[in-house]
C-alpha cells in the first residue's frame, strides 16, 4: 500500500510538471502492482518464497541447544481499552518456544522486543511475553528478557550481550517463516551456532475453488505488504552491511 501511494504521489509530480509520458508511465505501473499485489496467487508466491526457506521441522528432528531466542511479535500489549495482552499475527512464536523448552530442547529462554513506540504507564512486549509463558509453565528463572530494541537488528545487538553473559554457546532462533530469512542472515552472525526454528506458517495447503486463486482480495493485499515488508528488509539490511564494510575498509 506504501508504494502504490508513492506512485499517486509521483504521477502528480510528474503531472504537474508536464512529463506526461512518466505519468502515463506511473500509472500503468499502479494499476500493476494493485493487480499483481490483491491476487491470491501472487502473493502465495511472494510470502512462499520465503517460508520455503526455512520450513517447519517436527521437534523431535531438533537437536538440544543451550537456549531459545523468541523474537517479538504478535503479542498486541494491553493499550486501552484492552485489560491484558492479547495473541495476534505471529504470537505462535511464544507457544513454539513453549513447547521446545517443555519437550527438553533448551534450558533457558531468551525473549527479545520492546515496543516500536514508546507507550506510556505499559511495559515491554517482551515483558507481557515472560508472563504468558510462565502462565503456560515455564519457570520465570528459565527466562531472560531484552526489553528495549525496536527492529531485527536491534534484537541481535541486545542478545548477543544477553548471551555472552549467559555463556549460552548454542541457541535456537524461533520466528514466524515469512521472518525467518531476514532474522536468520543477521543472527548467523553470531559467534555461536544459531539454528533456525520457525513457528508460524502463513502460506498452507488448502482446499478451495482454483478460481478464488485469480479473484483479487484485501486478504492477499495484506499478505504481500508482510512479505515485502520482509524483502526490503532483508534488501536495508544488505545494503547496510555492505556500506559498513566499505566505509571501514578505509
Amino acid at each position: 500500500m506504501g508504494l502504490l501511494l508513492v506512485l499517486v504521489v509521483v504521477r502528480l509530480l510528474f503531472k504537474g510538471f508536464g512529463w506526461r509520458g512518466l505519468s502515463r508511465f506511473c500509472a500503468v505501473l499502479f494499476v500493476l502492482v494493485l493487480a499483481l499485489g490483491s491476487n491470491p496467487k501472487f502473493a502465495r508466491w511472494l510470502a512462499s518464497n520465503l517460508e520455503d526457506q526455512y520450513p517447519q521441522r517436527a521437534i523431535s528432528d531438533i537437536r538440544k541447544h543451550d537456549a531459545i531466542i523468541v523474537l517479538g511479535g504478535g503479542l498486541r500489549i494491553p493499550t486501552a481499552p484492552a485489560l491484558h495482552a492479547q495473541l495476534g499475527h505471529g504470537s505462535d512464536r511464544y507457544w513454539y518456544a513453549t513447547r521446545l523448552f517443555r519437550s527438553g530442547r533448551a534450558s533457558k529462554i531468551i525473549i527479545a522486543g520492546g515496543n516500536v513506540y514508546a507507550q506510556p504507564g505499559l511495559e515491554s512486549e517482551a515483558a507481557y511475553a515472560s508472563r504468558l509463558l510462565q502462565e503456560w509453565g515455564v519457570p520465570r528463572a528459565a527466562i531472560s528478557i531484552e526489553t528495549s530494541s525496536r527492529t531485527t537488528a536491534q534484537n541481535l545487538a541486545n542478545v548477543s550481550d544477553l548471551l555472552e553473559a549467559e555463556k549460552i554457546e548454542s541457541a535456537l532462533l524461533v520466528t514466524s517463516a515469512l521472518h525467518m530469512p531476514r532474522a536468520y542472515a543477521l543472527f548467523n552472525r553470531l559467534p555461536i551456532p544459531v539454528t533456525p526454528a520457525s513457528a508460524d506458517v502463513l502460506v498452507r495447503e488448502k482446499r478451495s475453488p482454483e478460481v478464488f486463486d485469480w479473484v483479487p482480495s484485501a486478504s492477499a493485499m495484506h499478505l504481500s505488504t508482510l512479505a515485502m515488508h520482509e524483502y526490503y528488509g532483508h534488501w536495508f539490511n544488505q545494503i547496510s552491511s555492505e556500506w559498513k564494510a566499505f566505509i571501514s575498509s578505509f
